[in-house]
C-alpha cells in the first residue's frame, strides 16, 4: 500500500523545488527523501520527476499526481485545524505572482496585510506569464481578455484601459498623429511580452481591430522601462492606464488616437483548487474583489 506520508514528501519536493530544500524543511536526510520518491515511483510504475544535477521537472504523470498530493495535504491541514478554523485568525504563508508592480501592488495588498497580520506574503513581480505550479504560487494576478488555462479558477478583481501615449516633447518633434497609419513614421517603444516586436495590434472602443507592421526602435520586457523611455521623449508606446495615470494627469504624457486604440482589459485573480482552498487564500481573494476602485 502506498504511504500517504510518501505522497506528502513528494509534494514537498515539488513545492520546494529540490530534494535538498525538501529534506531541510522535513527534517530528513537528502538521501532519505530521494529514496522515498524513488519508492513511490516504483510502486506507481510511473516516473514522476525528471532529475538533472541542477533542476527537477514534473512529468505529465507527475503533474497530475502532484495535484492529488496537494489535495491530501490540504485535507490533512483542515482536519488538524479542526472545526474552530472559521473563528480563528487566518495565518500562514502565501506566494503571489503579479505583473502589476509598483504602487498598485502596494495599494492592492497593504489593506490585506494590515487586516491579517499573521499572514505572510512572497510577491513575485514579473511582466511574464507565471505558471502556478512551476512558480509554486498560490495565486496569480493576470491581465488578459482571455484566460487560456481552463483547469484554473479565476475571479475578476478589476479592469483598466490599454492606451497609446507619448510625451509632449516627442510630439513637438514629430507632430501628433491623426490616423493609425501615421504611427508607421514614429518611433515605437514596444513591450515584447505584451505587444510583440514586429506587429502593432490596435483595437478601437467599438471593437474594430487592425494590425500595422512596424519594427520597434526599442524593445523592452518591463513596463517601468517602457514608461521611462516614453517620459524621456524617445517615442510612443501602448501602456496600461493605471501605470500612466499620474503622468497623464500632470501632462507629462498624453493619450494618442483614442478612436483607434483604447481597449478595456479585465484583471483576474487566478488560482488552482477551489474546494480545498486554505482560509488565508480565500480571505486574500475576497479582499482583492473589493479593490475594483484601485485600477
Amino acid at each position: 500500500m502506498i504511504s500517504l506520508d510518501d505522497m506528502l514528501v513528494f509534494a514537498r519536493v515539488v513545492s520546494s523545488g529540490s530534494f535538498t530544500q525538501a529534506a531541510q524543511e522535513l527534517g530528513l536526510g537528502k538521501a532519505r527523501v530521494s529514496q522515498i520518491v524513488t519508492r513511490l515511483e516504483n510502486q506507481l510504475g510511473a516516473r514522476l520527476l525528471n532529475r538533472t544535477t541542477r533542476s527537477l521537472a514534473l512529468t505529465d504523470a507527475g503533474q497530475d499526481y502532484y495535484q492529488y498530493c496537494l489535495q491530501i495535504g490540504e485535507l490533512a491541514e483542515q482536519a488538524n485545524q479542526g472545526l474552530s478554523e472559521q473563528e480563528d485568525e487566518p495565518s500562514g504563508f502565501l506566494r503571489l505572482a503579479t505583473p502589476l508592480g509598483g504602487s498598485l501592488t502596494t495599494q492592492l495588498l497593504s489593506g490585506f496585510l494590515q487586516r491579517y497580520p499573521k499572514v505572510s506574503l512572497d510577491i513575485v513581480e514579473s511582466d511574464g506569464y507565471q505558471n502556478l505550479i512551476e512558480s509554486r504560487c498560490d495565486l496569480a494576478i493576470r491581465a488578459s481578455s482571455s484566460l487560456e488555462d481552463s483547469s484554473l479558477y479565476a475571479t475578476q478583481i478589476g479592469q483598466f484601459s490599454d492606451i497609446i501615449c507619448a510625451s509632449p516633447t516627442y510630439l513637438d518633434q514629430v507632430g501628433e498623429p491623426k490616423l493609425a497609419e501615421d504611427l508607421l513614421s514614429l518611433a515605437w517603444i514596444s513591450h515584447e511580452i505584451v505587444h510583440g516586436d514586429r506587429q502593432l495590434s490596435l483595437c478601437s472602443p467599438q471593437g474594430e481591430r487592425r494590425r500595422l507592421r512596424l519594427q520597434p526602435r526599442v524593445l523592452v520586457r518591463s513596463t517601468q522601462t517602457l514608461l521611462g523611455f516614453l517620459k524621456q521623449g524617445l517615442g510612443f508606446g501602448i501602456m496600461p492606464s493605471f501605470v500612466v495615470a499620474n503622468e497623464l494627469a500632470s501632462g507629462e504624457l498624453v493619450q494618442l488616437l483614442p478612436q483607434v486604440h483604447q481597449v478595456s482589459i479585465p484583471v483576474y485573480a487566478v488560482y488552482q483548487e477551489k474546494a480545498l482552498m486554505p482560509r488565508r487564500l480565500r480571505c486574500l481573494i475576497e479582499h482583492l474583489k473589493t479593490q475594483q476602485q484601485t485600477f
